[in-house]
């Protein structure tokens, strides 16, 4: 009799037992509100909350089995535990390490009867105590334990558990459309022309209008011409084309700014008519001051100057001087930058002032000190085009201590922005403006830690996304489902204020996924790798190996590679897929700069169709960066290039026989695998390599 029991008590125990997959992904929710670490931060001892399901990686857990029939939950963003505080009724969850979910973090799952997916979660086997949220309704209610007894109200203690895999586990090119999707559906709207970003304004309208020109300019994507387009004409409508009514000189420079890359990228003449007649205008009233620099604000009285109109102005000179010829810009940009590094400039540390007062040629006075990204990123920005420019070492070094500055002082401890972390106002768009010539930064510099430390900015405001995926500028709180936020006596209320939600499509978009740093030589190398283009875009619709392309650059157009490294390997040819729309087009390949010097090879006239054209080249060893220019009266497609030598034939210089070892690799799309490649090719440190069987 006493064995039967035992058998009937096995029986019951295993029915009972419900099985989850070790390692797999789980959203743990109550009434749509899932667990969730307050703000998605990684902090040991950090509360867990309820939160509306928003579909990111910090409100999925994954589960391990324990001997006992239990199981722990680990966050899936913050690697931590869910585990109670102690062993007492009312006391709270919270994040905590391996060693505490061995005693505090086992969770016995048992289903309710009846109900699908829905299951008891009990604190240990013993079943003493009970996962409890505060409230079924409202996002960031509390999550305790508590006695089966006590339980008021059943719904508080009922869980559904669902397994969900798709959710992303690193940042990729899903989570950055995402972050796109959710701010053009929030935002992005039709006007009485063309279209419009909330409400509609001016310098804060530029500054977005740059962003789409980033998500361009790192996706080669049409769409993101067709929405500048729009938001131009509705701008324009709204403003005019002569901007010199306004007194504000950074506002014109902003506009400048984006109407001169959307010259660039797209080739529209009127672009440019655009930004040289407002900048020309806004040089002549503004340029007053000594050593160059400019006024900020045209009713202002004094000799004050401040660094958010001479470091944009600054950048818009040099786009200026490159897309004109005309290198008089270029010395309207070395007399800004000269004045604002004299005055506003600590030239020891990369610290960027605010604003002063010149009281003579040689001091100036009355300085605020304030550092903020949107001075940091534009003299930043202002310091790379100079150094490209006159390859002058101290711009090179002052670029470099304003990133670091700005990286050691502007950001907490884990390497995250801390500052502007309000939702409203002209100070929620900054960070923006700084990942923008970040981007470019890390790109010039061959900076890969760069490029990852935006990356991990650009993940954790994903975290924080509302259901919508709207990102308010405090990337390090929780984006409301109502979109408003409670900031001292005042609500603010973003629905219709997309400035600072704009920050998480600018480090979105300028963490660059598609980036590959640095591009094995001896490889092909595919158009959707580009790192700075004019007048040329990536193809909606491919034609050659359903791989993308470009579409047709016409004479002056151009597509640059940069960090295209040879190893310790020489090439002498270089490779090229092309085609063309009638046989009157050629390309030329220049070396690090489009200059007649750095000319290193010319194809003949060109097929009217696909094919892959082999150059000789004089010997090319080292990491360049390299230029492909279309020639002739006819418009060329590109697909992709890679680099030989004749004598040792074409291989890749990364060529590995064993899968590598345990640290993350991705495949071609930045998307990161789940384990090592046993064949094939994919991305490890920023390096390309092929694995063969």
């Amino acid at each position: 009799m006493k064995r039967l029991a035992t058998l009937i008590l096995g029986i019951a125990l295993s029915v009972a037992a419900w099985p989850f997959t070790d390692g797999a992904s789980y959203n743990i929710m109550c009434n749509g509100h899932g667990l969730f670490p307050t703000n998605a931060l990684a902090e040991l001892n950090g509360s867990v909350v309820t939160w509306t399901e928003t579909g990111v990686p910090a409100q999925r857990w994954t589960f391990a089995e324990q001997s006992d029939g239990t199981y722990t939950f680990r966050n899936i963003f913050t690697g931590y535990y869910l585990a109670a505080v102690a062993q007492r009724n009312g006391v709270g969850v919270k994040q905590r390490n391996a060693t505490s979910a061995k005693t505090l973090g086992k969770w016995l799952i048992e289903p309710v009867e009846g109900k699908a997916d829905t299951y008891m979660i009990y604190l240990g086997s013993a079943k003493k105590f009970c996962l409890q949220t505060a409230s079924t309704t409202e996002d960031g209610a509390a999550v305790t334990i508590v006695e089966p007894s006590r339980v008021t109200d059943q719904s508080l203690v009922e869980w559904t558990i669902t397994e969900d895999n798709d959710v992303p586990t690193a940042y990729n090119e899903t989570v950055r459309d995402r972050i796109m999707e959710g701010f053009i559906n929030q935002y992005y709207h039709s006007a009485s022309t063309g279209h419009v970003l909330g409400g509609g304004g001016w310098w804060g309208d530029a500054e977005m209008f740059e962003t789409i020109l980033d998500a361009f300019e790192t996706t080669g994507d049409l769409t993101y011409r067709t929405y500048f387009v729009q938001l131009c004409l509705n701008f324009c409508q709204r403003n005019g084309t002569d901007w010199s009514g306004n007194e504000f000189n950074d506002d014109i420079t902003w506009m400048v700014l984006a109407c001169i890359r959307a010259y660039k990228y797209f080739g529209t003449a009127t672009y440019l008519n655009y930004a040289k007649k407002n900048f020309d205008k806004m040089y002549a009233r503004a340029a007053k001051l000594p050593r160059g620099t400019l006024i900020w604000k045209q009713s202002q009285s004094g000799q004050s100057t401040n660094s958010c109109i001479n470091c944009p102005a600054t950048i818009a000179a040099c786009y200026l001087a490159q897309l004109t010829g005309d290198d008089s810009y270029y010395e309207k940009a070395l007399s800004i930058y000269a004045g604002q590094r004299y005055g506003l400039f600590n030239a020891s540390t990369g610290h960027v002032y605010d604003s002063g007062t010149w009281s003579d040629e040689n001091t100036m006075t009355d300085i605020n000190y304030w550092a903020s990204t949107y001075n940091q990123g534009t003299m930043l920005g202002a310091a790379m085009m100079l150094y490209e420019y006159t390859k002058d070492e101290t711009y090179f070094n002052d670029a470099k201590l304003i990133y670091s500055y700005s990286k050691n002082n502007l950001c907490n401890s884990s390497g995250y922005v801390k500052v502007c972390q309000t939702i409203n106002g002209d100070l929620c768009g900054f960070k923006g403006i700084f990942m923008r010539y970040a981007r470019h930064f890390a790109e010039t510099y061959r900076r890969s830690d760069v490029s990852e430390w935006m990356k991990k900015n650009a993940w954790m405001a994903y975290q924080n996304a509302s259901s919508g995926g709207v990102i308010w500028s405090a990337w390090l709180t929780k984006t409301a489902e109502s979109l408003t936020r409670v900031e001292g006596s005042e609500t603010k209320d973003i629905n219709n204020d997309p400035f600072g939600a704009s920050t998480a499509v600018s480090v979105a978009f300028n963490a660059h996924v598609n980036g590959l740093f640095p591009k094995p030589a001896f490889e092909q190398t595919g158009a959707q790798y580009f790192d700075d283009v004019k007048w040329m875009q990536i193809a909606a619709t491919q034609t050659d190996d359903e791989t993308p392309q470009t579409t047709a650059g016409n004479k002056g157009a151009w597509i640059c590679f940069k960090q295209v490294d040879f190893g310790s390997e020489t090439a002498n040819q270089l490779l090229l897929r092309l085609n063309t729309s009638s046989s009157r087009a050629k390309m030329t390949v220049y070396i690090d700069s489009i200059a007649d010097t750095q000319k290193i090879a010319e194809t003949e006239l060109l097929e009217k169709e696909w094919s892959t054209v082999t150059l000789d080249i004089d010997e090319v060893t080292g990491v360049h960066d390299f230029y492909f220019y279309c020639e002739g009266s006819a418009a060329i497609m590109f697909h992709w290039f890679q680099f030989a030598n004749s004598a040792t034939g074409i291989s890749p210089v990364n060529l590995q026989t064993e899968a590598p070892g345990s640290q993350a690799c991705y495949d071609l799309q930045g998307r990161r695998l789940p384990q090592a490649p046993r064949q094939g090719v994919y991305i490890q440190d920023g390096k390309k390599y092929l694995v063969r069987k």
